[in-house]
């Protein structure tokens, strides 16, 4: 049975909302909340939903927020037994700050504890990753560890690049990655292409796909997705969408993409799938949709009206 093994960040997620306009240098009266983050450990818990197989790998802390966020991974069906716990360290944690109409104000990311994932613990999980498995990696990772990855990897890669600040560390890799989903702005960045519509965008896939990458998916927001494979360019947007909460709706595209792909799935079929994991995610209140289900995903993507429009492609 093909499996994934899911490699990057896990976080803990502390976002306060302010009820009116931020007063500086004061207490502002909000609500607080808490929850389980991080791109890699974002991506896993889709994919686990979603009832594939999925080893997740990172690092944490031994306290309290470390230990549950474990306990809270194992319980989704995430296999955690090749995650480190680091003794005196903090786990991982984001905390951000939101005016009153939601947008960030301030952020402070605490991934120090990230720099103890080496070569020694990565060489000891890849003797389990058969070559027909998946590997996903997100580029919290240090630039280094990510190449070493990259170059000694037993099967298919898959690589979500986060921002496009991170998405610097894939230079000069491209080639040994299967399937990338970056968004056009991270794909703008390091493909060097000016968006500028949709024909920038196939100069983009292009690009990509000219480096040795199999699978390109381009997230244009609401737009939808720019899919990619030496045979054609797709094309799909949805329709009759309400959107409750639009974060998180990537790395449920990308949970969708890995469990499309881990049972065999067609090119265009991943495509209406990942969309369909990311409507569920967007239509409601969490980052990660806690309902999310195989069965979920399928009934949503009947009653979703595609529009989808393919091409073949040159390179």
């Amino acid at each position: 049975m093909r499996e994934a093994y899911i490699i990057g960040g896990a976080n803990i997620d502390i976002i306060g909302r302010s009820d009116h306009s931020l007063i500086p240098f004061d207490s502002n009266i909000g609500k607080v909340v808490q929850s389980y983050g991080g791109v890699g450990r974002n991506i896993a818990e889709n994919a686990a939903r979603l009832g594939v197989k999925v080893h997740f790998v990172s690092i944490f802390g031994n306290d309290y927020n470390g230990l549950n966020c474990i306990r809270y991974c194992e319980e989704c069906g995430m296999d955690m037994s090749d995650c480190r716990i680091v003794e005196n360290e903090r786990t991982s944690t984001y905390l951000a700050v939101l005016d009153e109409t939601g947008d960030m104000s301030i952020a402070i990311n605490d991934m120090d504890i990230l720099r103890f994932l080496d070569r020694e613990h990565i060489d000891k999980v890849f003797k389990k990753i058969k070559k027909d498995d998946i590997l996903v990696i997100d580029t919290n990772l240090d630039k280094e560890l990510i190449a070493y990855m990259m170059k000694h990897a037993p099967c298919d890669i898959f690589v979500d690049p986060i921002s496009s600040e991170k998405v610097q560390k894939l230079e000069g890799l491209l080639s040994y990655i299967h399937t990338f989903k970056p968004n056009v702005y991270e794909a703008e960045r390091l493909s060097g292409i000016k968006y500028e519509g949709e024909d920038s965008v196939d100069d983009m896939g292009k690009y990509f796909l000219s480096c040795g990458i199999d699978e390109i998916y381009i997230s244009l927001g609401k737009e939808g997705v720019k899919a990619y494979t030496k045979d054609c360019a797709v094309l799909c947007s949805t329709e009759d969408v309400t959107v409750a909460n639009a974060t998180g709706a990537g790395d449920s595209f990308m949970g969708g993409i890995i469990a499309a792909t881990l049972m065999d799935y067609s090119f265009m079929d991943k495509i209406k799938f990942a969309q369909s994991c990311s409507v569920v995610t967007i239509e409601s209140d969490q980052s990660v949709c806690r309902r999310l289900s195989l069965e979920m995903v399928n009934q949503r993507k009947e009653k979703l009206k595609f529009n989808v429009k393919e091409k073949k492609i040159c390179i």
